[in-house]
């Protein structure tokens, strides 16, 4: 574990953000408190905001600062600073290892840069995207990023933003195990810093390539670069780097089983990583501390340290760290030779490294994948002949229920389970037979139900399924193939548990539209992103409703609306559901085509009054309400001031149902 991979995403460059070594702080509040509201303000307080987070560490008072850009933006109607807000809450929620938070904060920002045409901030947003997919482990979306970000600035020719980039992006190479190219990397970003006479990012690069030495055991010329490094940031006394050079050189003794003088160094970056808010670096820290006393058998030492690293990676909320901190106190009580508990923490470890899919997990399924592939192919082949017969015969047969129950029958032949379900409902309908008139509407209910299963489970769906499944094999991606096998059977044992009841919880109908969706995803890469939003009030797991009604209406904005979108923006569904009385309602809206585009492809949507899903979703809800309502699913085209369309809205009233 390496300090300075786990401090890297957020501390490179001042310069590379403002172009500039931040103003002394003292002298920037100073002409703050004087200065009257307006734009000029705003640059203060970001200048404020910027040495709090790279000089003073003090990310809680960086974050006022933000929150004084985004309030005086508002109070003056300056829409630029709002989005400068949104930057600074990105790169204070990355230095504090919020990753998902800093994302959705970079993003809107680099949007707005984009639209403004500004390249100036679109490469700020860009390059602290770029490196909170350094932090997540997704190095190529990261060097994706760099090299369009090296690419603006190479334009304007600003040397010292490109250095950065390279020093970066030899920093994501060696991360990815090429360090080859990552030494090239930061041999480019060494000669610009010293070029330009940048010694602190002089000995950043200095130190970048000492710990390619390290990593590539030459450990006297590491030794020597670590010193150099540690030189130069005592002389400007930056308390953060000198605590990441020490932790790095307490990394290499350890590597050289030098771990009385490792300790030495990692106690020293402790003390500094304790009067920090970087709480990622601080959980680093004592997880080495930790690692160096079980390899020196003092134990109880080796506990403490672990046990508050624990502490604090469960609030960092980082995976990774989890598993390190879980690895060491496995090794710890093994060392103790307390199996209980090393078994214990080597399954929590063990559960990390699957939650985070490492190439291990990854081989492992491949070679499940192709043993079964060798087992089942003739089988797979038989299943999808068969089932391709089966979706040609449905699609004539389609005029009457009779027909289409059929067809589900024959459909979900895969599925045992689902014919129990069939039959004991059909059973039940004939025991509960008292009286006519009720046993009229259950019967109609349980025909619509029906109805609703063959609209949600049909062939076509089915075959193309398996179809996809059956092509990822031919064409040897096996990890693609495992995947969407994986999420398609638990696509369909959701639908099979949820059709074991006439109402469900509100929880698991969202858990089985997620788990549609994101098996969609998987068909159609890059196309889908969806939101799903539910009002506070609502208890999701005491709330009861008609059981799959949701997902014709999902699978309609998917394939007549997104998959037509021709731009490389990803088509999104957004899902809110809200109480109304007696009842719940959910808006489900998505940025497709629309209906009017969709007629000019000749794709019959379901939003045409002519689809069957839709149909009996709304037959269901009039038969299941207690309210005398015409309409109970409500369809609006979304259009921008040009009358362009920009979606479909759709409103259902759903009855809450009786558990």
């Amino acid at each position: 574990m390496k300090c300075c991979i786990a401090f890297i995403a957020g501390l490179l460059m001042s310069s590379f953000l403002h172009g500039q070594t931040p103003a002394k702080l003292d002298s920037l509040l100073a002409i703050a408190a004087h200065t009257p509201k307006g734009t000029g303000k705003i640059d203060l307080y970001e200048k404020i905001c910027m040495n709090h987070i790279e000089v003073t560490s003090d990310l809680l008072l960086a974050r006022k600062y933000a929150d004084s850009i985004k309030l005086l933006s508002t109070e003056i109607k300056y829409r630029r600073g709002l989005f400068l807000a949104t930057y600074y809450y990105g790169l204070i929620s990355s230095f504090q290892g919020q990753y998902q938070q800093a994302l959705d904060s970079l993003k809107p920002f680099s949007a707005y840069a984009k639209s403004e045409g500004d390249s100036t901030l679109l490469a700020k947003g860009l390059y602290h995207i770029a490196l909170v997919n350094l932090n997540l482990g997704n190095f190529d979306k990261c060097l994706s990023l760099l090299y369009r970000t090296l690419a603006i600035e190479e334009k304007t020719h600003t040397v010292n933003k490109i250095a950065h980039i390279y020093n970066v992006i030899g920093s994501t190479y060696k991360r990815a195990e090429k360090l080859t190219d990552a030494l090239g990397a930061y041999q480019k970003a060494s000669l610009l810093f010293k070029g330009n006479r940048m010694l602190i990012d002089y000995g950043m690069s200095v130190q970048n390539k000492a710990n390619i030495h390290l990593a590539l055991k030459n450990y006297d010329s590491a030794k020597t670069s670590y010193e150099a490094a540690l030189k130069i940031f005592t002389k400007f006394k930056n308390p953060v780097f000198i605590a990441t050079v020490l932790g790095n050189m307490g990394n290499m003794y350890e590597a050289k089983n030098e771990y009385q003088t490792a300790l030495q160094f990692h106690h020293k970056a402790l003390a500094m990583w304790r009067t920090s808010t970087r709480k990622r670096s601080l959980a680093i820290s004592l997880t080495n501390i930790g690692k160096s006393y079980t390899m020196l058998s003092n134990y109880g030492a080796a506990e403490e340290s672990l046990k508050e690293a624990l502490q604090v990676a469960k609030e960092v909320n980082s995976n990774s760290l989890l598993l390190d901190v879980y690895t060491e106190i496995n090794k710890l009580y093994f060392g103790k030779r307390d199996f209980e508990k090393a078994y214990h923490y080597y399954g929590l470890a063990s559960q990390m490294k699957d939650s985070i899919f490492t190439e291990t997990r990854a081989k492992q399924l491949n070679e499940i994948m192709i043993k079964y592939e060798a087992e089942k192919k003739d089988q797979q082949i038989t299943v999808l002949a068969k089932e391709k017969e089966v979706q040609l015969k449905e699609v004539e047969k389609q005029s009457t229920l009779n027909k289409a129950f059929a067809g589900g029958l024959i459909a979900t032949l895969l599925f045992g389970g689902l014919i129990v379900y069939i039959f004991r409902q059909r059973s039940l309908l004939a025991e509960k037979n008292a009286q006519i008139n009720e046993a009229d509407f259950k019967s109609q209910v349980v025909q619509l139900e029906m109805k609703a299963l063959r609209a949600q489970i049909n062939p076509h769906f089915l075959f193309n399924c398996m179809n996809a499944i059956n092509l990822m094999i031919r064409q040897n991606e096996t990890e693609n193939a495992c995947r969407y096998l994986t999420k398609f059977s638990k696509l369909v044992r959701q639908i099979l548990e949820n059709a074991e009841a006439a109402s469900v919880t509100l929880e698991s109908e969202i858990a089985l539209i997620e788990s549609y969706i994101q098996l969609e995803e998987l068909r159609l890469p890059g196309k889908i992103k969806y939101e799903i939003s539910i009002d506070e009030s609502i208890g999701i797991q005491n709330t009861y409703l008609p059981s799959m009604i949701l997902q014709p209406v999902i699978e309609n904005a998917i394939w007549h609306g997104i998959v037509h979108k021709g731009s490389n923006e990803p088509g999104v569904i957004k899902v809110d559901v809200r109480p109304q009385d007696d009842q719940l309602v959910c808006i489900i809206e998505d940025n497709g085509v629309g209906r009017d585009k969709a007629k000019e492809l000749k794709d019959h949507s379901l939003l045409n009054n002519k689809s069957l899903g839709m149909k009996i979703t709304e037959e269901r809800l009039r038969l299941l309400s207690r309210r005398k309502m015409e309409k109970f699913i409500f369809i609006t085209d979304l259009k921008d001031l040009f009358n362009n369309a920009m979606g479909t809205s759709v409103t259902l009233h759903i009855p809450i149902a009786e558990k």
